[in-house]
């Protein structure tokens, strides 16, 4: 029996219960959290690599029918050749420089050798923007960096390992030329069923905004936690109360892993960002989100902490009374 997940466990549930139990406690307006969305993903069109067609005159291309270029050749010129997806063409492209390889070894003629080998020269030349292609216009990578369909929850589900497996399996065929085939769709297929990265984008953005406005809010109640020499302070007690049960015991945990996962896959977005094959504002994109927006929420992070640390210090109470 598959068991869905409950929304009450998510963090943005977390962070509005937790605005609003202190509300109620100091008797006040509660802070209207803002909503987030990752940026949009940059135009597929500035993003797609031109790659001239290659054209073979019909007599030369009759003169490949001892090869299996010849039926590569042809299945290209159907309609459905024509239209490829960028995982369909990298694939075909593979086994297109295979065939090429393979042919000019079986191949006798030196007038058709020397027409081979422009021609694998060629495509060797054209393999770079084909897997930049794939990376960058494929439908289920965009889906895995973009998507605002929902927050990470911390838990295995999440998909961090095979993430990481599928982008790395990726990078690497940047600098393997042969027939991806039926693992290469399955690994697209894993960035599009759990689209982790934009959930971890989307999730520390969440936790940034969200809590740069509860900080300040609390700021701005400072007159009712002062704390008087020989008198309980009832609201701050309840308010300390609230800070376990939903930042502690709630917040912090997926925050924890967020983390985890941020440094667990900064090795392999580092090795996109620096890639000499990709474009500029795909390359930007990435750096925007899982760097610059990571370290945004980690200031908010540390500033909301420095508040309560402050507060407890200034009221004398010690860790174990949290």
């Amino acid at each position: 029996m598959l068991l869905a997940c409950n929304r009450a466990d998510t963090i943005d549930d977390h962070l509005y219960e937790y605005a609003k139990r202190m509300a109620n406690i100091l008797e006040a307006e509660p802070q209207q959290l803002l909503q987030v969305s990752l940026p949009p993903y940059p135009k597929i069109t500035s993003l797609q690599q031109n790659i001239p067609t290659t054209t073979i005159k019909l007599t030369d291309f009759y003169g490949l029918k001892h090869c299996e270029l010849y039926s590569l050749v042809a299945q290209r010129n159907t309609v459905l050749g024509r239209i490829q997806l960028p995982s369909t063409r990298y694939m075909y492209e593979a086994e297109l420089i295979n065939a090429l390889q393979a042919c000019l070894i079986e191949t006798t003629d030196p007038q058709l050798q020397s027409k081979l080998t422009d021609w694998l020269t060629l495509k060797e030349k054209q393999r770079p923007k084909v897997w930049a292609n794939l990376i960058q216009t494929s439908h289920e990578i965009k889906h895995s960096l973009a998507t605002n369909t929902g927050f990470i929850y911390g838990t295995p589900s999440d998909g961090l390992n095979e993430t990481k497996t599928a982008v790395d399996y990726l990078i690497k065929l940047s600098t393997n030329n042969h027939s991806a085939n039926a693992k290469l769709e399955s690994q697209l297929k894993q960035l599009l069923d759990s689209p982790l990265p934009a959930r971890m984008w989307h999730t520390q953005l969440l936790i940034g905004i969200q809590l740069d406005q509860l900080t300040s809010w609390l700021q701005n109640q400072a007159s009712q936690l002062q704390c008087k020499s020989g008198k309980k302070n009832e609201k701050l007690d309840y308010l300390t109360n609230v800070f376990r049960l939903f930042f502690i015991e709630k917040i912090q945990p997926i925050a924890g892993q967020l983390n985890h996962y941020h440094y667990q896959l900064t090795p392999t977005f580092e090795e996109l960002v620096n890639h000499p094959h990709l474009s500029p504002s795909f390359k930007q994109y990435i750096h925007t989100q899982h760097t610059l927006g990571f370290d945004e929420y980690s200031n908010a992070m540390t500033e909301h902490l420095r508040f309560w640390q402050e507060l407890f210090k200034n009221c004398n109470i010690s860790p174990q009374q949290i």
